[in-house]
């Protein structure tokens, strides 16, 4: 089999693999709605990353023919993104989640390139090019049309909070961009899932009611088990084993497709009500995002003008 054969072989893969990811994390958002009228945000954060680490361990234990480790030069980030990313940011995110749409919040995290370029511009002084400042400016644009379409008395603080989040989670990722990672990224995932678990399951014997799993339905382990092992756990494990295998360009194109899932299939499963202004400022989000994470030479074929 020729080289070109193998690299489509293995593109073709990463591709399947990406769009299971997408389906999976995009679904997830009215899964976890659902999942707020069974038990806790403190709780269900907890639930989703330490039911989600079995299948981890898998990828790990199927790719490497071992269990786990976490390599000694990566526990610093490791620990950092666990915080900020799968703590506070999810943490803000599943409390945000009580009292906004599924698809409104799951359109608003995506507001992480505007944070980026705020951390890049006035933290580390770097001058932006003219193509990020305007399509951060009409992201920015399409975020206000989102707020003040579903800013209702009492919903400002929650979507303050999933705003907070996605800043939280730009900065998670901003480090993990400095970062040379010396384990695998799915090891490092194991870890910073099982930190975060293990926090939010103190904090939720200390602040919450402990559920009475003994009581639920079938249908209530079904939904845990879907939030956990299979959105978080082989969501993310199947995202971070794609990327490998596909170039930017095309994980940024496939990766847009979550929070349009999310939406959508908040709209349809919850029956949460379709705003216009909402759905024109998410074309305007994701419009941007995608073009601005695009290579110039992909964004001239698209444009047709790599002919």
């Amino acid at each position: 089999m020729s080289t070109a054969s193998i690299m489509e072989k293995q593109q073709s893969k990463g591709i399947k693999m990406l769009l299971v990811a997408v389906l999976c994390l995009g679904l997830n958002w009215p899964g976890m709605k659902v999942g707020l009228e069974i038990v806790g945000p403190v709780w269900m954060v907890c639930l989703r990353f330490l039911l989600s680490l079995p299948v981890l361990a898998i990828f790990v234990l199927f790719t490497k023919k071992r269990l786990p480790i976490l390599n000694r030069k990566d526990r610093a980030v490791v620990l950092v993104v666990a915080f900020f990313q799968f703590i506070l940011s999810m943490g803000l995110i599943t409390l945000s989640l009580q009292y906004i749409p599924a698809g409104t919040a799951s359109i608003l995290i995506y507001t992480t390139p505007l944070w980026m370029l705020l951390i890049d511009t006035l933290w580390y002084r770097q001058k932006p090019p003219s193509k990020r400042l305007i399509l951060t400016g009409i992201s920015t644009i399409g975020c206000a049309m989102i707020l003040f379409a579903s800013g209702e008395p009492g919903a400002w603080l929650p979507l303050s909070g999933m705003l907070l989040a996605s800043a939280l989670w730009a900065l998670a990722i901003r480090r993990v961009s400095f970062h040379k990672w010396q384990g695998t990224v799915i090891e490092a995932v194991f870890w910073q899932f099982t930190v975060a678990g293990a926090a939010m399951l103190a904090l939720a014997l200390v602040f919450e009611p402990t559920p009475d799993f003994v009581n639920y339905a079938w249908q209530d382990w079904l939904l845990l088990m879907y939030i956990g092992p299979v959105a978080t756990g082989l969501g993310f494990g199947l995202m971070v084993a794609a990327g490998p295998k596909l170039p930017p360009d095309k994980i940024v194109l496939i990766s847009t497709l979550t929070p349009i899932v999310g939406y959508v299939s908040s709209v349809i499963i919850l029956n949460e009500t379709l705003l216009p202004m909402v759905v024109a400022g998410a074309v305007l989000m994701i419009a941007a995002l995608i073009v601005n994470g695009l290579p110039p030479s992909a964004l001239k074929k698209l444009l047709g003008k790599g002919q």
